[in-house]
Formats: C-alpha cells, structure tokens, sequence
C-alpha cells in the first residue's frame, strides 16, 4: 500500500486530478480518468439492515467504462472530495483501523465491476 494511503483511506488532491485510483491490494492498482467520471450516488447500505456488523454506507460511483461501490462508514467526506473534484485515490484499512478516528471515512471493500459492450 502507498505510503500516503497507511492512515486514511483516501487522498486528496488539488481538483485538477487526471484519475481517481482505486488501490484493491497491495501491488494492485485500477484508476480511471477524471474525465470519464459520470456520477455517484451515495446510500445506505441494503445489507446492514440484516447484518448489524455490515458496513452502513454504500458509494456507487459510475464511471464510463465501470461502475465502482465502496463500502464503508463516513463516507461523506469521500462525496464530498469528489464533488469539489478533489478525490485522488481511495483503498481498503484493515477494520482495526475503523475507531481510530471517529470522523475520518473508512473503506471496507471497493468492487469495480467493467461495463460491457452491448
């Protein structure tokens, strides 16, 4: 995992990001350029109704050429970066890191699911 990334689970940038990365495990790596961003839609997460140890929040993010859901708690700060472009890399914490800070977003799975040619 970058260096950057061992106490957040996000980055910031300065809002002229060319990507946002998506860092799924140590040595791997799938970014997608800002310009391909679509939109997100953040929610509750429908499992946490009957898993009460489920990750209450839910980030859809659509890309162009993928759709992309983090999993996770506070993740409004992460809607809140990608709103002011500002969102430059996003990774999962191991779940001891979940109460470190109780302000800070935490990732607990990113799925990037590739949209097909139809």
């Amino acid at each position: 995992m970058s260096d950057f990334l061992k106490d957040s689970c996000y980055k910031s940038g300065n809002g002229y990001n060319a990507c946002i990365a998506f860092h799924l495990a140590d040595h791997r790596r799938q970014a997608f350029s800002s310009s391909q961003f679509i939109g997100y839609t953040l929610d509750t997460n429908p499992d946490a109704e009957d898993d009460k140890n489920a990750p209450p929040q839910k980030l859809s993010l659509t890309f162009s050429t993928a759709d992309v859901v983090i999993l996770g708690w506070r993740l409004d700060g992460l809607a809140d970066r990608l709103d002011e472009n500002k969102l430059a890399a996003v990774c999962i914490l191991p779940k001891r890191y979940a109460e470190l800070e109780r302000n800070a977003a935490f990732v607990s799975s990113i799925t990037i699911t590739s949209v097909g040619k139809g």
